[in-house]
Parts: C-alpha cells; sequence; structure tokens
C-alpha cells in the first residue's frame, strides 16, 4: 500500500513540475505558483486597471513580433542567397 502511494505522488509531482516547466511558472495553474509581486511595481490592482485591460495589447504584440521575424527571414533569405552566389549556383 505505501508503495502504491509513493508512486501515486511521484506521478503527481511529476506532473505539476511538467506543466509548470512548459507553461511557466506565471501562467501554470492560473497563477496557483506565480510570486506575489511588491507594491512597488506597477500590478493590476495599483493602476486601476481589470487583468482584461491588457489583452488589448497583445495584437499589437502579435504584430510586433511578425515584423521581426520578416526581417530576420529576409536576413536569413539574403545570405542564403549571397552563399549561393558566392558557390555559384
Amino acid at each position: 500500500m505505501g508503495k502504491a502511494f509513493g508512486l501515486i505522488v511521484m506521478l503527481l509531482a511529476l506532473y505539476i513540475g511538467m506543466t509548470i516547466y512548459s507553461k511557466g511558472i506565471d501562467q501554470a495553474y492560473g497563477g496557483l505558483f506565480a510570486p506575489i509581486e511588491s507594491s512597488e511595481r506597477d500590478s493590476s490592482l495599483a493602476t486601476g486597471l481589470t487583468p482584461l485591460a491588457g489583452t488589448a495589447a497583445a495584437p499589437t504584440e502579435a504584430r510586433r513580433r511578425a515584423k521581426v521575424t520578416d526581417a530576420v527571414r529576409e536576413r536569413v533569405s539574403a545570405d542564403l542567397a549571397d552563399g549561393a552566389k558566392r558557390r555559384g549556383y
């Protein structure tokens, strides 16, 4: 009976650990394991914003990321073209 209980506890700990590892400590289990923010930082309570107020910035962040990936894609393509030109392809 003790070995079965130990195995269940070990599997539960492994599941919790892998979830925190894959999603990050701030987002796993709804922020249950997230560190408490100090009062010096701007938080939703300090600014009077609701947690959903930050969702409007998400499309802007996605566009900024898309611009970064486009710039990287263009640079890699240019480097590949330069390499092919040097090799005579």
